[in-house]
């Protein structure tokens, strides 16, 4: 994936269980196909973990070599750019990889850096893509941490 912003085609609001809605950016074609975003603690705190649980359907399977890239804008600056092994990332939850079809939900809790500011509406965009650079899903929302 190209540095920069990512450029959604399509957006559908996803459920989600805190205040702020995920919206996917995804396409039909992708390999995980998404029906709600849920994190806790709601709201996320600073310097704490936060878990997220994606549930949809999955059309193939999640195998090593699959990556997540993790965004984070403010008023279109970009503050955080990461990506990461997702089998890596998952490797001790309750859905290592490789993720099988039958899968419906995957959860994954991450520590929140402590120098993400406090009180401010981030634009949160994550994609993830599987072996072959194939898209899992693209999800992308406003969220806003607490101390």
């Amino acid at each position: 994936m190209p540095h920069g912003v990512l450029h959604c085609h399509r957006r559908r609001a996803l459920a989600t269980t805190a205040s702020a809605a995920f919206s996917s950016c995804g396409s039909a074609t992708d390999d995980f196909q998404l029906s709600s975003v849920s994190y806790t603690p709601n709201p996320p705190k600073v310097g704490q973990n936060v878990c997220i649980t994606l549930q949809g359907t999955l059309s193939n399977a999640v195998t090593q070599g699959a990556t997540i890239r993790t965004t984070a804008t403010y008023w279109g600056m970009n503050v955080y750019d990461q990506t990461t092994d997702l089998c890596t990332a998952l490797a001790g939850s309750a859905t290592p990889c490789p993720i099988a079809t039958s899968v419906s939900a995957v959860t994954h809790c991450v520590d929140v850096p402590s120098n993400v500011p406090a009180g401010v509406a981030l634009t949160l965009k994550a994609v993830a893509t599987n072996v072959g650079n194939t898209r899992l899903f693209c999800i992308s929302g406003p969220l806003t941490f607490t101390n």
